[in-house]
């Protein structure tokens, strides 16, 4: 059986070609890389066999028209009509029409829409769960694909738990406050003795550490171990998600992702829902670490 245009694997969706290893459904002719037919060991759109959403050859998508004196949009890349005054697209202005020259920015970042992050999602619908950022994130999710497991993400490590609100990963977000807020409790007792005892006057880390040491039977030997431990876990806590944040996000994006495609009949709608970013949220929990130990210590008699 012949490929037509365009045709994309029924498994993994990429786009299939005429020296690719190919084999068809035996039952619906759904076009498969053989590695593909054979890992998932049966049809990938078996569950439409015997339906009206059965594959049907002559459906595949024909091969779109020329266009002539053709342009490329410089933000989506969509290919027009240089008469077109914009992009059917995405409405960007057509620059080379208007005479003038716009800056292009590609919201992928450099990734093709079709690429497959896993488990069948393309990138196209990752940046429109992602929603802003995309261009440093999809070829971040790319490259865990490929194998990598460890990336940097600045604002995870500074406020983890603003970050992972932001993005809507609440549990994750949710535990990351309440161990920093537990960090800061362990702390506090620590700083309150230092306060008392004059350390903000004191110049430089060497002084505060001598005030310490002279005063140790004062502060206590368990709240100097606690003050420790409160900050070696927060420590703990920003670098680990400084480094794996990023992968834990790509998880829940493709989680996500396909658990919409498998349930909700509105997929832009659940898209804006359970994707994108949530300021307020962000705010909220960078608030929360900051302010809660205070008022927590307050209310249980810890600062006097």
């Amino acid at each position: 059986m012949s490929l037509d245009i365009n045709e994309k694997c029924a498994v993994c969706h990429a786009y299939l070609f005429e020296d690719d290893d190919v084999v068809h459904c035996p039952e619906c002719g759904a076009p498969h890389h053989r590695e593909c037919y054979t890992k998932l060991g049966h049809c990938g759109l078996e569950q439409f066999h015997g339906t009206e959403n059965q594959y049907k050859k002559e459906d595949a998508k024909e091969k779109e028209p020329e266009i002539e004196n053709a342009v490329f949009c410089g933000m989506c890349g969509q290919k027009y009509s240089a008469e077109q005054n914009v992009c059917p697209n995405c409405n960007t202005p057509n620059a080379i029409k208007m005479g003038t020259r716009t800056i292009n920015f590609d919201f992928m970042g450099g990734v093709p829409d079709d690429t497959d992050l896993g488990d069948g999602v393309t990138a196209k619908e990752a940046k429109e769960f992602v929603a802003t950022n995309t261009h440093r994130y999809l070829p971040k999710f790319l490259k865990f694909k490929q194998g990598k497991k460890a990336s940097w993400n600045w604002l995870a490590f500074l406020t983890p738990c603003g970050w992972l609100l932001s993005r809507k990963m609440y549990l994750f977000g949710a535990i990351a406050g309440a161990v920093q807020i537990a960090c800061t409790l362990f702390m506090i007792p620590f700083e309150s003795a230092l306060t008392n005892l004059g350390a903000a006057e004191a110049r430089g880390y060497m002084e505060i550490m001598q005030i310490v040491s002279e005063n140790i039977g004062i502060i206590g030997t368990y709240t100097v171990i606690a003050a420790a431990v409160g900050v070696a876990v927060n420590l703990l806590l920003r670098i680990m998600l400084g480094i794996f944040g990023d992968l834990i996000y790509k998880r829940r994006v493709i989680s996500t992702i396909k658990e919409i495609k498998q349930s909700d009949d509105d997929k832009q709608e659940a898209f804006r829902k359970k994707g994108g970013v949530s300021l307020w949220l962000g705010l909220l929990g960078y608030w929360a670490v900051g302010q809660l130990p205070t008022i927590i210590a307050l209310t249980s008699g810890m600062l006097r």
